[in-house]
């Protein structure tokens, strides 16, 4: 779990960075999400987690929040029946202006999520792995 000054920390380099859309892969509890809710980020989430039961707990943790989607995949490097790449979605995901933070919490998965954006690599204001308290 993100402690609430590490997750005070990320919130306030969101804000430097001006940050208004997270995408995180990789936190099946939605841990990552309410951690930066409760430090005070605002601006909109989209998880993605491709297992139903996994995918369960995030949709209650996103249940009443308006600002944060729950997509039935993975971030990955390929196409498959469920994961997608990033740069196949993106004009769906992120809205035009966006600056985008991915965070993927299974630190050996973050080369194929990156590799995954293509072309909007570039795109990504801040990339961020590890599990929830790092």
């Amino acid at each position: 779990m993100l402690s609430f000054g590490r997750a005070r920390r990320l919130v306030r380099q969101l804000a430097s960075h001006e940050i208004d859309l997270v995408l995180e892969s990789g936190a099946p509890d939605g841990a990552f999400g309410r951690a930066l809710r409760r430090a005070g980020y605002r601006g909109r989430i989209v998880s993605f987690e491709p297992f139903a039961g996994d995918r369960a707990g995030v949709r209650r943790a996103a249940a009443r929040d308006t600002a944060w989607q729950v997509l039935p995949y993975a971030l990955g490097d390929r196409d498959s029946a469920w994961i997608r790449r990033l740069d196949g979605m993106w004009d769906e995901v992120v809205a035009p202006g966006e600056r985008v933070l991915l965070h993927v919490g299974h630190r050996p998965e973050l080369p194929e999520a990156v590799a995954g954006a293509g072309a909007f690599g570039d795109d990504l204001t801040l990339v961020r792995s590890g599990t929830a308290g790092a």
